[in-house]
């Protein structure tokens, strides 16, 4: 049996703790390290099948526009969509070449724009990437935050990128005897995407042009518009075009169309040369401007101010523990810090549904909302409240320029990717934890979508508000869509009671119980209905079924962390002790299944739905099933190797799950409370504008569950901490 928990008042932040030993590692204060030397960006770039990750190592700076890198293929399988979705996969053999955006961790085909290649000699079959592709192999590649370097294995040309935030500086150097050419592939996409339409004019001096890409999600609102400006040094001596593949022109200035390209000939005997290329969502004088701006130092320099621009945020965070938990930490909140992604340019000019408007601070798009209210945006709450503060702020405007909170917009429009309306979470968790931003703005947006259809709204809600259930004669996937619903409305009913909106809140709160119309008292789960209230037969309760969004009925049974005790008595009539046998019996099914390429059944870390399970011990007094879940995620789920994740990191969604469960705590989207379980290193310290968060762990192994924990500032309230308490710090003990 475990010892009951002690909840103390501890004043002050002093280190001396009540129960120290002399080799506590909890006790003293972490000395300064080097975070790049534990940040490796080529963790999770692997998997296979549900495991792949859509992570790549390329050069980026924080929120930047710009993530440059490789896009590669297998010399024997090609590249199949399903493993590009970042572009690289580490199983590749082969580099197509070096594209100027990608996703991080995004589960569908998009980006890839304005693929470049380096090759020492000019031939015609350069125009297809299948056979200009060249041989690689990880042992001369390199890679570290805003920083990428490869050799090419047939003809001996080294790559190395570094990134701004509107762009990236590439220097190659090539062997003796070369008569260097740099390729410009307007065509290149990853998997299913599409080029609209380009162009491209050359000159001795570099390159400028138009790429609209197609991708999955981009395409929804017109495609990605790539504009971009490249320079080069030394001159080139000659260039090339083409708008057929098949038919390249030697002196051709301008390519045109959507398989178009060219290149750039250098003199022969070239060793080295530098490629600046800028790039804007806006039109080519943002190029211009964003390539003036940030690329006139020199390669070295460049590269020395993205480490700058890491620096700080990176080591934000620090903490003792074991190597392995230490790789797997830092890199995590690198993979944190790359998405959401500039959208404005250097002038504060960006481009939003169709028009071109003016900001007067960062304007970021790439919000992968559906994954990142779960674990991200709480994260950056936590430990980059400022970064948060812009990034809440601009979907605030989005929404405003574009009549609705986006739920899943990349590059300069919606998609309406995904289901619910996820910005709620983030909204009402971020008023509730003190960031600042235009909250009445916000809250009319929320409230609009929460009661009656808007764009990029809530499907079927009309109907749902009048007959209290999602049905299948609406729309698909009721199940998960009621569950998102209701989620939202409970995160803003708190918002509304915490800003003083009590008639809002009453009718939010009472909505946000409505999750209860999907369960289905005979059959035990929750489930889609029909509009006459019958629910759908579950055949397999293990089977993707028409009644949710990427999952099964497992994935679905406990989707209510907002209230724990209201599931427990909609599905237990209150017995808690029947809800923790079955929850424990539930983890035991968990940790034995087979971990394959497959979707796991019962519990599947690589998608969202499932990533608060961990926490619903702790959320209903039952700790030992928090932390022993957490626990074994940790360790099974992760590691700092190259299938280091569950798969798709979702805009750093698995990478932020890591995070707070090093701390020892899980956050609760939309509210200011965080489930308490055992944190996996000895101490962590956060840096943060009004002191750092202290986390102290006295326990002689990570997974044990707590017998006392105390907060800096006022008792715990059972095993659930308060935001304001969580910045204070928690000491765990036996």
């Amino acid at each position: 049996m475990r010892a009951p928990i002690l909840l103390l008042l501890v004043l002050g932040c002093a280190d001396d703790e009540s129960v120290p030993t002399p080799d506590d590692g909890a006790i003293d204060p972490i000395g300064s390290y080097d975070v790049f030397a534990w940040t490796d960006p080529f963790i999770g770039t692997g998997g296979a099948g549900a495991q792949v990750t859509g992570v790549g190592p390329h050069a980026t700076v924080p929120h930047g526009m710009t993530l440059v890198g490789p896009d590669t293929r297998h010399s024997s399988y090609g590249a199949p969509a399903f493993y590009h979705y970042g572009g690289y996969h580490w199983d590749d053999d082969r580099i197509d070449g070096f594209s100027h955006t990608h996703s991080h961790g995004m589960g569908v085909n998009d980006y890839g724009g304005v693929l470049v290649m380096p090759r020492d000699g000019w031939d015609d079959a350069w125009t297809r990437s299948e056979s200009r592709a060249a041989p690689f192999s990880h042992d001369d590649e390199e890679a570290d935050p805003g920083w990428y370097s490869v050799t090419l294995g047939d003809d001996g040309t080294r790559v190395e990128i570094a990134a701004t935030t509107h762009g990236a500086i590439h220097r190659y150097r090539f062997a003796a005897g070369a008569e260097p050419v740099i390729v410009v592939d307007l065509g290149h996409t990853l998997g299913t995407a599409s080029i609209g339409d380009a162009w491209v004019e050359l000159s001795t001096d570099g390159f400028e042009g138009f790429q609209s890409l197609q991708g999955a999600y981009s395409s929804r609102h017109g495609g990605a518009p790539h504009h971009f400006v490249g320079t080069v040094e030394p001159q080139a001596v000659g260039v090339g075009s083409w708008d057929d593949p098949e038919a390249p022109s030697d002196g051709g200035t301008r390519g045109q169309g959507p398989d178009s390209g060219g290149w750039l000939r250098f003199a022969p005997g070239t060793t080295e040369v530098t490629l600046r290329v800028g790039l804007s969502w806006v039109d080519l004088d943002g190029a211009r401007a964003n390539h003036g701006a940030e690329l006139s130092a020199a390669f070295d320099d460049t590269r020395a101010a993205a480490v700058d621009a890491w620096r700080p945020y990176l080591e934000a965070a620090r903490i003792r523990a074991d190597d392995d938990v230490k790789r797997i930490f830092h890199t995590a909140h690198y993979h944190s810090l790359i998405m959401p992604s500039r959208l404005d340019d250097v002038d504060g000019r960006f481009r939003w549904d169709g028009a071109v408007h003016q900001a007067d601070r960062p304007m970021y798009t790439d919000y992968s909302l559906w994954d990142t209210f779960r674990t991200l945006h709480p994260w950056l709450i936590l430990a980059h409240p400022s970064t948060q503060a812009d990034l809440v702020q601009s979907l605030v405007r989005l929404g405003e320029l574009g009549g609705g909170v986006p739920k899943w917009p990349i590059a300069t429009g919606y998609t309406g990717g995904m289901v619910g309306t996820p910005a709620d979470q983030v909204f009402a968790g971020s008023f509730l934890k003190g960031i600042a931003f235009d909250e009445a703005s916000a809250w009319e947006q929320s409230w609009a979508h929460a009661s009656g259809p808007t764009r990029s709204g809530r499907d079927g809600i009309s109907a749902y508000l009048e007959r209290g259930w999602v049905a299948f004669d609406d729309v698909g996937q009721p199940a998960s869509r009621q569950l998102e619903y209701t989620w939202s409305d409970a995160a803003l009913a708190e918002w509304a009671e915490a800003a003083g909106r009590s008639e809002e809140a009453a009718v939010l709160r009472e909505r946000s119980r409505r999750w209860s119309e999907t369960y289905d008292p005979v059959q035990r789960w929750c489930i889609g209905r029909y509009a006459d209230g019958g629910f759908e037969p579950l055949e397999s309760a293990a089977a993707w079924a028409e009644s949710y969004v990427e999952g099964n009925a497992y994935h679905y049974r406990w989707y209510v962390p907002w209230d724990a005790d209201d599931l427990i008595a909609v599905q237990h009539d209150g017995d808690r002790e029947a809800f923790h046998a079955e929850l424990e019996a539930y983890w035991e099914e968990v940790y034995r299944e087979p971990d394959d390429d497959l979707p796991d059944t019962f519990y599947w870390h690589g998608n969202e739905p499932v990533l608060h399970y961990a926490a619903l011990g702790s959320l209903t007094g039952e700790p030992r099933l928090t932390v022993e879940p957490m626990s074994w995620i940790a360790a099974n789920r992760y590691s700092d190797g190259v299938a280091g994740l569950d798969g798709n990191d979702d805009a750093g969604t698995l990478s932020a799950w890591y995070l707070f469960a090093a701390l020892g705590v899980y956050p609760v989207a939309g509210t200011d409370r965080y489930a308490v379980g055992a944190p996996l290193v000895q101490r962590a310290e956060i840096d943060t504008p009004d002191g750092s968060i202290i986390i102290r762990n006295h326990l002689d192994e990570s997974g044990r569950t707590p017998g006392q924990v105390t907060s800096a500032r006022e008792p715990l309230d059972a095993w659930v901490v308060r935001h304001e308490d969580l910045l204070r710090g928690l000491t765990f003990e036996p």
